[in-house]
């Protein structure tokens, strides 16, 4: 029997509500009738449906219709992200915890939005009632939900591919929803790798800490001496545009015990190792999500250039090695010759020349063909810069204005992430000192990192600002803050979590 009229629109709607959708497994026919599978038809559609109709069910008043930007936030990262489930998906290895896991991670997540400064700091703000309220805990002025040493013991054990899982879920929604549209400087969508030490020491250490010797003076006798350092090491990739700077992922440069414990060779392993493993998880990840990589001259060498290949990406890397191929013999090559292309940049008030050459194939460790770029750079002040760059596949084909963009944006990597995450994200400061635990935190750190920026720029729809993006970022966080005493009852966490 066909159903025609205001039944058969009403048959629709009810599937896209997700009444029929519950009882249709992810590898059956979709109810829809278009006879793929649910699950590459409509099973996020119906997951998205339901869990808004959930979430207006569950959210009150005072988040929903409210211009406090930290339930403004909430609302945005729970509609659109579902983050109750997102964070109900961590785990760690505790045996039957006192206190479940979702409530330790959401009061991290939380401190990290507000730029609470260390574990000390939580377990502060654990006795405050508005905070308390804030993670949908019931208020008791002055009683710490639960300890620094809990939140210790979870760093310590929870499993990080949990909150990389979370990331790139935020990665994949905010693609789906369009939020990378024309968020390009050229038509490739690129990503900077780089690399990034938060923090170093001369006492305070763990197994898993690099070392290294550092000459320096001794007050005492003058004379200098050598003297062990610890640190840590990441190697970090972002997605960087004119708009959103958002990480994509992060990898620790392991020591020689954690090598070792990996069943590999026991040595310290340094910045380039890493990143090759990052490109490789990267490309399982996200494959061609991305389209090219942006990097500074340490990665300007053929194995980098060789792995980019394998992959189909493109690269845009930096070169300063005047005596190193390629940039040696595109330096012979433009010799004595004038510039190829000119231009005046109004908006920045800059000068710029272009040399350019194509084809070159003098690395002896990579087979393919690489295009080098030089770009003078006279500011209005008359002082100028030069910037010289290698593009290999598919970036070969970027017009020169597009690729010079492109490689300059790679200090937002610098600016947006680093000096942001160090001087206002309290990253240089050791919140406990295990390996596991220090990955957890600038793991969970990123996740909220990304949900602000999606917030502040897509959400909120404000312009960045490109002397200091920081700005507006700080702005937002100092609302929130002031957001926290107008909580009236605690948030309804255990009820948004979507367990269909």
């Amino acid at each position: 029997m066909v159903l025609m009229g205001s039944e058969s629109t009403a048959r629709t709607n009810t599937d896209r509500n997700g009444s029929h959708a519950k009882s249709v497994g992810r590898n059956e026919p979709c109810h829809c009738g278009s006879d793929r599978k649910y699950k590459h038809c409509c099973l996020e559609q119906d997951s998205a449906t339901r869990r808004e109709q959930n979430n207006k069910a569950t959210l009150p008043p005072w988040i929903i219709d409210t211009h406090g930007k930290l339930q403004q936030f909430e609302k945005y990262v729970c509609n659109v992200f579902d983050l109750p489930s997102l964070l109900g998906s961590l785990s760690d290895g505790r045996r039957d915890p006192t206190y479940p896991t979702f409530d330790v991670v959401n009061s991290l997540f939380h401190a990290a939005l507000l730029r609470l400064p260390s574990i000390n700091a939580i377990e502060g703000d654990l006795k405050d009632s508005d905070f308390q309220m804030l993670l949908g805990l019931k208020p008791q002025e002055g009683v710490k939900a639960f300890s620094s040493e809990v939140i210790d013991n979870v760093l310590d054990k929870l499993d990080c591919d949990g909150p990389r899982d979370c990331i790139e879920k935020v990665i994949n929604k905010a693609e789906r929803n369009k939020a990378f549209r024309d968020d390009t400087f050229g038509t490739l969508r690129c990503v900077a790798i780089d690399g990034w030490e938060p923090f170093a020491s001369y006492d305070r250490h763990c197994p898993y800490c690099l070392t290294r010797e550092v000459s320096m003076k001794n007050h005492t006798t003058g004379e200098v001496e050598k003297r062990t350092q610890y640190y840590h090491r990441y190697v970090v990739a972002m997605l960087v545009a004119p708009l959103l700077d958002l990480v994509l992922g992060i990898e620790p440069v392991l020591n020689d015990e954690a090598r070792r414990d990996l069943g590999e060779d026991a040595h310290h392993e340094g910045e380039l190792t890493a990143a090759h493993r990052l490109i490789d998880s990267l490309h399982k990840t996200y494959g061609n999500f991305i389209d090219a990589f942006v990097l500074d001259a340490l990665y300007a060498n053929g194995p980098v250039m060789t792995r980019l290949d394998k992959y189909n990406y493109g690269g845009l890397i930096v070169l300063k090695k005047d005596a190193n191929e390629p940039l040696k013999e595109a330096l012979d090559l433009w010799k004595n010759k004038p510039p190829c292309n000119s231009y005046d940049d109004h908006d920045s008030k800059e000068h710029i020349d272009f040399w350019d050459v194509d084809d070159i194939e003098t690395l002896d460790t990579y087979k393919g063909k690489i295009r080098v770029i030089r770009a003078v750079i006279t500011k209005a002040n008359g002082k100028s810069s030069t910037w010289c760059f290698a593009l290999v596949g598919k970036a070969r084909k970027m017009g020169l204005r597009a690729a010079l963009k492109t490689v300059r944006s790679r200090w937002h990597i610098e600016n947006t992430a680093f000096n942001q995450w160090v001087q206002y994200w309290n990253l240089t400061h050791v919140f406990h000192h295990t390996a596991n635990a220090l990955l957890a935190i600038v793991l969970l750190w990123s996740l909220v990192f990304n949900l602000l920026q999606l917030f502040i720029y897509r959400r909120l729809k404000r312009q960045r600002k490109p002397k200091d993006p920081t700005d507006t970022i700080r702005h937002i966080v100092e609302k929130m803050l002031r957001n926290l005493g107008t909580i009236p009852e605690p948030f309804p966490w255990c009820n948004l979590v979507d367990t269909s």
